[in-house]
């Protein structure tokens, strides 16, 4: 996860891309996306980012809280995010439940549920990116 915050921060945003399967459900507050290729994924992310620069995030902190015994090859992994910004006012934290497998070509991702949005205010772009498949 820790690598997974720094890709984030310095725009490496297809490899954060290939950690995932497709078709990728992703929960979204009360809204259920189907997320159905890298590039739509990659989409989002850059929208992420983009919000990131906007308020000064310099770091990104993951707190793994808990992470299941694999049954089968999956588990789930849940992550608390912080977004730590300077001025601290654009410091925004998420939490999120990663729902993971074991695969030959490593770990994969294959459904995400954000619990706690940092950034609300995106869901009708990532919404539209989802439709736009």
């Amino acid at each position: 996860m820790v690598r997974r915050g720094e890709q984030m921060l310095s725009g490496q945003l297809d490899l954060l891309a290939d950690d995932f399967t497709f078709p990728l459900p992703v929960f979204l507050d009360q809204k259920r996306l189907i997320v159905r290729s890298p590039e739509q994924v990659s989409g989002m992310l850059c929208l992420q980012r983009l919000s990131m620069i906007q308020r000064r995030v310099v770091a990104i902190r993951p707190k793994v809280t808990a992470i299941d015994l694999p049954r089968a090859g999956r588990f789930r992994v849940w992550v608390d995010w912080l977004e730590v910004a300077i001025p601290a006012e654009g410091t925004r934290s998420a939490s999120a439940i990663y729902y993971c497998s074991t695969q030959p070509s490593g770990l994969k991702i294959e459904m995400l549920n954000y619990t706690r949005m940092s950034m609300p205010e995106l869901q009708p772009q990532f919404v539209a990116l989802a439709r736009s498949a």
